[in-house]
């Protein structure tokens, strides 16, 4: 969901505060503190067009994901590229300040002409490469909706840790499929002709885009991946 929000002229001794491409008064924010930690998780759209963003932000047992989604045109072919980035080492305090090794922030609410409250979360240092160092940027918080996000028949495998228990019951070649999946999600070429290959060319959700995915892999998935093996 898209939110409209009019263009408010500040003064250019405030940093700018850009949400979906439009710049807002810092007046009009406001710190986000819901009573459990959990009300965070959520996709935060941020920017407009090619600009676009999404941040998944989710918790699982001991662990924080942070997952940026974003896109590029790829040079010399002209084709559109899905590519993601891990925030590592993400904690969120009790004043709703938000700290990773790559961006920090802060999660807000914004007011708007009509009184109504939008959940946001503002990057002091942006991942947008078109913001300036001295701007923010705040995305604008949606449900996250797992099965939008992890195709195929064992998306769970990209969202929570899976179990020694679960695992014994699985089909070694079921095994094999969940495993990969979590490569084919970003889009991993697989090698033509061999068995992933053919399986994973009939899946309408599956598009062929990277040699190598290894730095998408968020810290969830590197975990089932290697409890994944030893099952195999």
């Amino acid at each position: 969901m898209r939110i409209s929000i009019i263009l408010l002229f500040i003064s250019h001794l405030t940093f700018g505060q850009y949400w979906g491409g439009q710049e807002i008064s810092e007046s009009d924010l406001s710190s986000w503190l819901p009573k459990f930690e959990i009300e965070y998780a959520g996709t935060y759209h941020f920017g407009e067009s090619e600009s676009e963003s999404d941040f998944h932000l989710f918790f699982s047992g001991d662990c924080i994901i942070g997952q940026v989604k974003s896109g590029y045109w790829e040079e010399n072919t002209g084709i559109w590229r899905n590519k993601y980035i891990n925030l590592t080492n993400i904690k969120i305090d009790k004043t709703g300040k938000f700290t990773s090794d790559q961006h920090t922030g802060q999660f807000i609410r914004y007011k708007t002409e009509t009184g109504e409250y939008y959940k946001g979360l503002k990057i002091n240092n942006p991942w947008t490469s078109w913001i300036e160092d001295s701007e923010f940027e705040i995305g604008t918080r949606t449900k996250l909706v797992f099965d939008d996000i992890y195709y195929g028949k064992y998306g769970k495998a990209s969202f929570r840790k899976l179990t020694t228990d679960e695992l014994k019951k699985i089909s070694t070649e079921e095994l094999t499929i969940m495993r990969n999946e979590i490569y084919a999600r970003y889009g991993y070429i697989f090698i033509k002709d061999r068995k992933m290959y053919k399986y994973f060319r009939t899946q309408d959700w599956y598009s062929a885009e990277h040699e190598n995915v290894s730095d998408f892999l968020t810290e969830i998935e590197l975990y089932n991946i290697n409890l994944i093996k030893q099952f195999e």
